[in-house]
C-alpha cells in the first residue's frame, strides 16, 4: 500500500504529525481532533515507508480498549498480521516484560497478579496480625499509601519518618512487601515500579529493549504518573524516537496520581522546538467549541491552543435554571422525550454530572417516567455500598429478625467482630431456633460477646429514639451514631463520595411522599429503594437509554447531546476543590472535557436551590457558565444575567416555555382563584412566577386550600422557601 493511501483523510498538521521524521515530538491534540487517526496511520507509516518492524515500535495506551483498538486500525491499514507489535497498556507491557525476566526481577514463573480487592484482603489481614485497630488504621488507607509510594518509585526502604504514626505505616508496607515476595504476589502498582526495577538494575536487558525499540509512541500523554515518565525516560535512549500525543487542557486525573507537568518536563528533557498541535476539531459546532475555548482559556498554566472546526456554527447553548434539584431534573427529562420525538436516539444524549450522588434525582425521575437509562462506568443509587448500608441499618431497626441486615451492618463499621464470631452466633441461632440479633443474649461466657452487645445496644437505642423523630432525622441520626460518619470521613479514597452519597439519600427521604394508606414511613420507603433498584431495564435494548455519569467517566466519549448538569459553585467546580489556582485550573479543564463531549446539542443546567442533609440551600450559579459569552447562550429563564454570580441581584426574564416549570406535583391538580393586589381576580396555580414585594421573583411549589384560607409555599430566589397567606400577601403574577 502506498504513502498516500495510508495518510489518505489527514490535514495539513495530522499529516504532519504522522510522518514526523526529525526526532523526539510532542503532539498537542485537542479534543475531537482525531489523534487516534494519527497514532494509528504513524505506525503504518513507520512499518510501510521507513522499513521499520512491527516489533521495533512500542505503542503505549491507557486503557485495554484502546491499545485492540489501535492494533485493530493497524492491522485493517496493513492488511497484515500485527500479532508481534507491542502495543498494550503501561501494566500489560510491564507484565510482558517481567513474564519474560520473571528470574531477574526477582519473580517466581508462576507469580500471579493481585486485583484491587485481593490486595485489601491481604492489607486487613496484616493490620490484624500487628493487633491495630483497624478504624484507626484502615486497609483502604493503608492501600492508598502505598500504592503511592510505588507510584513514585518508593520502597518502604526508601522512606524515613518519625512521626510514630508513619513509622507505623512503614512497618505495614514492609511485611506486605514480605508477604508478597513470600507468595509470589504483585499487584498493580508494583507492575510497573518492578519492571522499572528490572531495567535499571538490569543494562544488558535495558540495552536490549533500547536497541529494539527504534519508536515509542505514547498516547493520552497528559495521564502519565510520575513512576510512568520515568519509566519512559528509562526505556528511551538518544537513539530512540519518542512520539507522545497528549492535551494538557484534558488533564483531569491527578487524584490518581497524573502529572500535568510531565508535558511540560518532556519538552524540556527531549528539547522540542515546538510542538506539533492538532487544533482541527470533527466532532462539535462552532459555537460548542468556542465555549470550550473561552473556558479554557481562563487557565494560566497551560501551552495553549485553540480549537476550530468547520462543521456549522450550530444552535446556540441552552442554559436552563431550575428553582429545585427536582425542577433541573423535569426539564431534562422533558427535553431528553421532545428530541427522542424528533429522531435523536436515546442512547445519543448523555447527562453528564461533577458527583456521583447527583444521579439520584435523574435516576428516580426517569425510572417513574419509564425513561430507560444506564449508570455509565457506576452503579445505580440504590445499588451503591454506603447506601445499602444505611438500609440496612433501617431494615434492622424495622425488624430485629431480618439476619440479613444484621450480617450486612454488624460489623460496618469495624467493630472487631470476626468470621469465627459470627459463625457461633449462627451456631447459638440456630440451636435455639432464634435470630441472631436474638442469639447475641444467649451467648454468656463468649469472649467476644461485649462487641455484640455494643451493636445490639446500638440498635436499640436507635428503635427508642426513632419513635419520635421523621425519617430524615432517623437516617442522620444513625449515620452519627453507627460510626458510618467517621468511618467515611476517614477514608481518604473514597470517603468525599461516599458522604456526598449519603447526604443524598437524606435530601431523598426528605423528598420522599409515602402511599396514602402506608402504616409505617421506614417500611414505605425500604420498599421503594428495592422496586428502585430492581433490574427494571431488562428487557431495554442495549442501544436505547440515556447514558448517566460523571464527567471523569465520559472522558474519550462523545454523544450528539449533552447535558451538564448541577453547575453551581461548590458543586462544579466542586467545593473542595476552590483550595488553590492548581486545583480550580483542574476543575475548569474537566468543565472543559464535558463541553467538548457534545457534537450537536449542548445544554448547560443548574437549580437555584437544592437539599444538602434535607435543609435546602441557595446555590451560586458556576462561575464557569460566567466564563462563556452571554452571544453563545439562549438563556431559557434568564433567572441568571449571565456574567453575575450573586443570585440576590440577578433578575427574572420572562419565559417563553411554558412546561419547562414544572414540579413533582401536577399544576393542574391544584387550582386557586384569589385577588392579587387588591385587583380582579385570576387564576394562581403551582408552578407560577410571582413578584412578591418584599422577597421579590419567586414560584408556586405547593398550594393549601381550607375553605376561604388560600396559603401558598414559594420558592424565592436568594431567600428560600416562604408559606404566604394569599389573600393577605401583597403578591402579582408573572405569568400562568
Amino acid at each position: 500500500m502506498s504513502a498516500n493511501l495510508i495518510l489518505d483523510g489527514l490535514n495539513t498538521e495530522q499529516y504532519r504529525a504522522a510522518t514526523y521524521d526529525e526526532g523526539s515530538i510532542l503532539i498537542l491534540a485537542g479534543a475531537g481532533s482525531g489523534k487516534t487517526s494519527v497514532l494509528t496511520k504513524r505506525i503504518a507509516w513507520l512499518i510501510q515507508e521507513k522499513g521499520i518492524h512491527s516489533n521495533e515500535i512500542l505503542a503505549v495506551t491507557f486503557t485495554n480498549k484502546a491499545a485492540k483498538e489501535m492494533m485493530s486500525r493497524v492491522t485493517d491499514i496493513l492488511e497484515c498480521n500485527t500479532t508481534g507489535m507491542w502495543i498494550g497498556t503501561f501494566h500489560s507491557v510491564a507484565l510482558r516484560l517481567l513474564s519474560k525476566h520473571n528470574a531477574q526481577a526477582r519473580l517466581p514463573n508462576y507469580f500471579q497478579i493481585l486485583d484491587s480487592q485481593d490486595q485489601l484482603n491481604i492489607l486487613k489481614r496484616i493490620i490484624k496480625s500487628f493487633n491495630l485497630d483497624d478504624e484507626r488504621y484502615s486497609a483502604r488507607e493503608l492501600q492508598k499509601f502505598i500504592n503511592q509510594q510505588k507510584e513514585n518509585g518508593l520502597r518502604c526502604s526508601d522512606l524515613n519518618n518519625n512521626d510514630f504514626r508513619y513509622k507505623i505505616w512503614l512497618n505495614l508496607y514492609k511485611e506486605y512487601e514480605l508477604w508478597c515476595n513470600r507468595d509470589g504476589l504483585v499487584d498493580f502498582t508494583e507492575l510497573l515500579l518492578r519492571s522499572y526495577e528490572l531495567l535499571l538494575l538490569n543494562p544488558q536487558i535495558l540495552n536490549i529493549y533500547q536497541k529494539q525499540f527504534k519508536h515509542i509512541l505514547i498516547d493520552e500523554f497528559q495521564d502519565t504518573n510520575k513512576l510512568q515518565y520515568r519509566w519512559l525516560k528509562l526505556l528511551a535512549s538518544d537513539n530512540n524516537t519518542v512520539f507522545a500525543v497528549g492535551d494538557d487542557d484534558q488533564s483531569i486525573y491527578s487524584f490518581r496520581g497524573a502529572q500535568v507537568s510531565n508535558i511540560k518536563s518532556f519538552i524540556q528533557d527531549y528539547k522540542i522546538a515546538e510542538p506539533i498541535l492538532l487544533e482541527q476539531n470533527y466532532r462539535s459546532t462552532t459555537n460548542i467549541l468556542s465555549a470550550a475555548n473561552m473556558v479554557i482559556g481562563n487557565n494560566q498554566e497551560r501551552i495553549g491552543k485553540k480549537l476550530w472546526t468547520s462543521n456549522l456554527i450550530g444552535e446556540k447553548i441552552r442554559l436552563y435554571e431550575g428553582y429545585t434539584e427536582e425542577d433541573e431534573a423535569y426539564f431534562v427529562c422533558d427535553e431528553i422525550r421532545s428530541l427522542n420525538n424528533s429522531g435523536v436516539a436515546l442512547s445519543d444524549i448523555a447527562v453528564l454530572y461533577r458527583s456521583n450522588a447527583q444521579s439520584r434525582v435523574f435516576e428516580q425521575l426517569f425510572y417513574s417516567s419509564k425513561v430507560p437509562y444506564k449508570v455509565y462506568g457506576g452503579l445505580r443509587f440504590f445499588d451503591r455500598q454506603e447506601i445499602k448500608y444505611v438500609l440496612a441499618y433501617l431494615r434492622l431497626i424495622l425488624n430485629t429478625n431480618d439476619n440479613e441486615a444484621f450480617l450486612k451492618v454488624v460489623n460496618i463499621p469495624p467493630r472487631g467482630i470476626g468470621a469465627k464470631t459470627i459463625e457461633n452466633l449462627q451456631k447459638t441461632a440456630i440451636d435455639n431456633q432464634v435470630s441472631l440479633y436474638d442469639a447475641v443474649k444467649l451467648q454468656e461466657g463468649v469472649k467476644t460477646r461485649s462487641k455484640l452487645l455494643l451493636f445490639t445496644d446500638l440498635i436499640e437505642k436507635i428503635r427508642n429514639i426513632a419513635h419520635g423523630l421523621s425519617l430524615p432525622e432517623i437516617i442522620n441520626y444513625l449515620i452519627e451514631n453507627s460510626g458510618l460518619a467517621n468511618w467515611y470521613q476517614n477514608d481518604k479514597k473514597n470517603g468525599l463520595e461516599r458522604i456526598e452519597n449519603i447526604n443524598e439519600l437524606v435530601s431523598a427521604v426528605t423528598s420522599f411522599k409515602p402511599e396514602a394508606d402506608s402504616e409505617n414511613v421506614i417500611s414505605s420507603f425500604l420498599n421503594h429503594a428495592v422496586i428502585e433498584s430492581a433490574e427494571h431495564q431488562a428487557a431495554i435494548n442495549e442501544q436505547q437509554y440515556i447514558q448517566l455519569m460523571t464527567v471523569h467517566a465520559a472522558k474519550g466519549l462523545e454523544f450528539k447531546v449533552v447535558f451538564i448538569v448541577g453547575l453551581e459553585d461548590g458543586l462544579f467546580p466542586h467545593e473542595n476543590c476552590l483550595r488553590t489556582d492548581f486545583e480550580l485550573e483542574e476543575e475548569r479543564r474537566l468543565m472543559y472535557v464535558a463541553i467538548t463531549r457534545a457534537k450537536e446539542h449542548l445544554y448547560l443546567v443548574r437549580a437555584c436551590s437544592r437539599l444538602m442533609w434535607g435543609k435546602r440551600i441557595s446555590a451560586p450559579i458556576s462561575r464557569f457558565v460566567n466564563e462563556i459569552p452571554g452571544e453563545l447562550i439562549n438563556n431559557i429563564t434568564g433567572i441568571s444575567k449571565i456574567g453575575l454570580c450573586n443570585l440576590m441581584n440577578s433578575q427574572m426574564l420572562d419565559r417563553q416555555e411554558d412546561n419547562y416549570y414544572r414540579t413533582i406535583d401536577n399544576p393542574e391538580t391544584k387550582v386557586s382563584r384569589v385577588y392579587l393586589n387588591n385587583q380582579s381576580t385570576a387564576l394562581v396555580r403551582i408552578g407560577d412566577v410571582i413578584n412578591h414585594s418584599k422577597f421579590g421573583k419567586g414560584k408556586v411549589m405547593n398550594l393549601n386550600i381550607e375553605g376561604t384560607k388560600i396559603t401558598a409555599e414559594i420558592f424565592f430566589i436568594g431567600v428560600g422557601k416562604k408559606t404566604l397567606d394569599l389573600n393577605i400577601a401583597k403578591i402579582e403574577k408573572v405569568q400562568s
